[in-house]
């Protein structure tokens, strides 16, 4: 078993949490940082390495929006 951590801003982890749900990757909130930002640790099988791949670009793009 393979092991990601997300660093989640506040803003957006309702989108990221709705994209983690629907692809059924086992996950868990461990934490936050000073920032306030939530960190969520996920755990995925090799099969699943595409799926943990999109939700990295997903989270990136959602942060860029926040900076725009």
């Amino acid at each position: 078993m393979r092991k990601v951590e997300f660093i989640v801003p506040t803003e957006v982890i309702v989108a990221f949490a709705e994209e983690l749900t629907s692809r059924e990757i086992k996950n868990s909130i461990t934490g936050t940082t000073e920032d306030d930002e939530i960190i969520i640790e996920v755990e995925y099988d090799k099969n699943e390495s595409d799926a943990v791949d999109e939700l990295e670009e997903i989270l990136e793009k959602l942060i860029a929006e926040l900076e725009d």
